[in-house]
């Protein structure tokens, strides 16, 4: 498998304690590149760069980006990067997403939903087009719940939460016109409370 250049978090910001590590996983030294986007207009609102050797570590100042924006990273040599969101007592921890580890795709599959908790999703367009986005919501045996369409600009999010969910015990798959990487929490005990999990969306075949 080859090594990813372009990685993506869908979320960072002040709503968590975030910790990010990009570690240069190539044989040469390389500049990186990291960008924060504001999440509804796609414009950058904080950068900062660095050149590091082959597998070092750099821990860019993200508590600075005081809004919840996305983040991208880049560079000419391989690299991979690690988030850990610190909240009280929960810690989420995401690797970077990227098309070559299979994060970043047009259609993604979400193996759960549960009803009673807290569902929260976050999409990312990666494209250098709008997004034409189809959420699929599915009980356990496999019949449509609900359906959702929406259109998302290049380098925007959108987010759904459990109202859209309908409350439902199943699955989730999404279908792009453009490459999206999609995040998601549960929180077990209602919105923002209680123990919570997280993952991104799974990309499957065409």
């Amino acid at each position: 498998m080859l090594g990813a250049r372009t990685l993506y978090f869908p979320e960072v910001g002040p709503v968590w304690e975030d910790w990010v590590q990009v570690i240069n996983v190539g044989s040469a030294p390389t500049k990186v590149l990291a960008i924060a986007r504001h999440s509804h207009t796609g414009q950058p609102v904080w950068s900062e760069e660095k050149t590091i050797d082959s597998f070092e570590c750099w821990t860019p100042n993200v508590e600075a980006v005081k809004e919840k924006p996305s983040m991208q990273f880049s560079a000419d040599e391989p690299i991979v990067a690690e988030r850990h969101m610190h909240k009280g007592t929960n810690v989420l921890d995401f690797v970077g997403a990227a098309v070559e580890y299979e994060t970043v795709g047009l259609r993604l599959f979400f193996p759960e939903l549960v009803s009673g908790a807290w569902d929260w999703f976050r999409f990312l367009n990666v494209g250098e087009t709008d997004a034409l986005i189809n959420m699929v919501i599915r009980n356990r045996n496999g019949d449509v719940i609900r359906q959702h369409q929406h259109t998302n600009p290049s380098l925007r999010c959108w987010e759904v939460d459990e109202r859209v969910m309908g409350n439902t015990t199943g699955t989730v798959k999404v279908q792009s016109t453009q490459a999206i990487v999609g995040e998601r929490h549960l929180h077990y005990r209602g919105r923002h409370a209680g123990a919570v999990v997280g993952e991104y969306g799974v990309v499957i075949g065409e």
